[in-house]
């Protein structure tokens, strides 16, 4: 596969919405997918970029925008492996709920750092139990999860070493040319996929 057709298919899977809130959704529910018990409690650190774009996104099935909202129904009625879809099929009592766990406080949001760079980390706790889940880089990567500070899964590793090898992010490697001459020459067959991201597919 031509790595520009990996880079596109990576950067284009189907979301319920707009992809950030989706992506928060994903990282609170899988985080909540380690607890023996229901969230009490949500902490989200984002990227200045994530942060910005899901601030004044609309959440779709409810009225409400940004990231506390996409945070508590990520804990509250997210199914993590819907992946970015997570929150489709939410009902109108999860989205009071939703509202609840908002307005009593219990969802933070912080800003790790100004970049454009995804890292979306979420640390959950509930029924005396803590669980963390961290994507990086691109909104369905997922990095690391913990249950109670213990690592369920860790590529952090996998990552330090893609880093240390490649400083600029791969589509920079490629210059307006090349580009060109990939989007003249590759087989429509080959990047059907697409259609699944697009709004207007049949």
């Amino acid at each position: 596969m031509h790595a520009l057709t990996q880079l596109i298919r990576e950067d284009m899977k189907p979301a319920l919405g707009v992809t950030e809130p989706g992506a928060i959704a994903l990282a609170v529910s899988t985080a909540c997918s380690h607890l023996p018990a229901p969230a009490d409690r949500v902490e989200l650190s984002l990227n200045s970029g994530i942060y910005k774009n899901a601030f004044a996104c609309g959440i779709p099935g409810t009225s409400h925008v940004g990231n506390a909202y996409a945070a508590a129904l990520g804990a509250l009625a997210a199914d993590p492996e819907k992946g970015l879809l997570c929150l489709d099929g939410i009902t109108e009592k999860q989205v009071k709920a939703a509202e609840a766990m908002v307005k009593a406080g219990k969802i933070a949001v912080h800003m790790s750092g100004i970049t454009s760079r995804i890292s979306i980390e979420a640390r959950v706790s509930g029924g005396g139990h803590t669980a963390s889940c961290l994507i990086r880089d691109a909104h369905t990567r997922i990095v690391k999860v913990t249950e109670d500070g213990r690592a369920v899964l860790d590529k952090t590793a996998e990552l330090q070493q893609e880093e240390a090898g490649e400083q600029v992010p791969a589509i920079h490697r490629y210059t307006l040319e090349q580009m060109a001459d990939y989007a003249r020459t590759v087989s429509l067959r080959k990047i059907a996929f697409i259609r699944d991201a697009s709004p207007l597919r049949e």
